[in-house]
């Protein structure tokens, strides 16, 4: 039930990021964001303490900033799932992976790239993905 509470507030992120009219009644923890690569590790670091090692989740992690845990699940979900309409020459392989395991590649990803920090978090999930072998270019 809470992660779907937190997909659900992620997806709201993404959406109401993308409106103008709307980006004003986001919550207070989404105020000064820049959607940076170091935002997004501090995100998804915080969406795997939330699924602990059960996946039952851990409420007080949630409570700290569910803004972020859904921030970082919607986006890499999103990215993952609209890759084909705005790239048409990569695939992702989305029965091939679980979100989770996509989520654990972004960390990984940025961890091991420090120039990762300063990057658009959108870019940065693609090039996660790409590294990972979850999504690849179909066309040289």
């Amino acid at each position: 039930m809470r992660l779907k509470r937190a997909l659900a507030l992620g997806m709201v992120a993404v959406w109401t990021s993308s409106s103008p009219s709307l980006s004003a009644q986001t919550p207070s923890s989404s105020a000064g964001r820049t959607g940076s690569g170091a935002e997004l590790l501090e995100d998804c670091q915080r969406y795997f303490t939330f699924l602990g090692r059960t996946g039952a989740g851990k409420e007080e992690t949630f409570d700290e900033d569910p803004f972020g845990i859904g921030y970082c699940a919607g986006l890499v979900r999103g990215v993952a799932r609209s890759v084909d309409d705005f790239h048409p020459d990569i695939e992702c392989r989305l029965d091939s992976f679980t979100f989770a395991r996509a989520v654990r590649a972004v960390i990984l990803f940025i961890e091991d790239e420090p120039q990762a920090l300063t990057r658009a978090d959108t870019e940065v999930v693609l090039s996660a993905l790409q590294d990972a072998g979850m999504c690849a270019r179909t066309r040289p």
